[in-house]
């Protein structure tokens, strides 16, 4: 498995509770999927979404 192998995406959901929530009270979080559509990674930021990713490509081809 390789890093191209994924799509990465940035998701929306309200959440007013949270720290992070926007005025609106939505929250941006990244999503790595994989080719069935499973989330296999997230992050806050893309930064710390593709440092999931790569641990999650480790540990699928050891």
């Amino acid at each position: 498995m390789k890093l191209q192998d994924l799509t990465f995406e940035r998701i929306e959901h309200y959440d007013p509770l949270n720290l992070r929530a926007k005025k609106n009270g939505t929250v941006s979080e990244w999503v790595a999927r994989n080719s069935w559509g499973n989330a296999v990674a997230f992050g806050n930021t893309k930064a710390e979404c593709l440092q999931d990713a790569r641990r999650y490509i480790s540990v699928q081809n050891s």
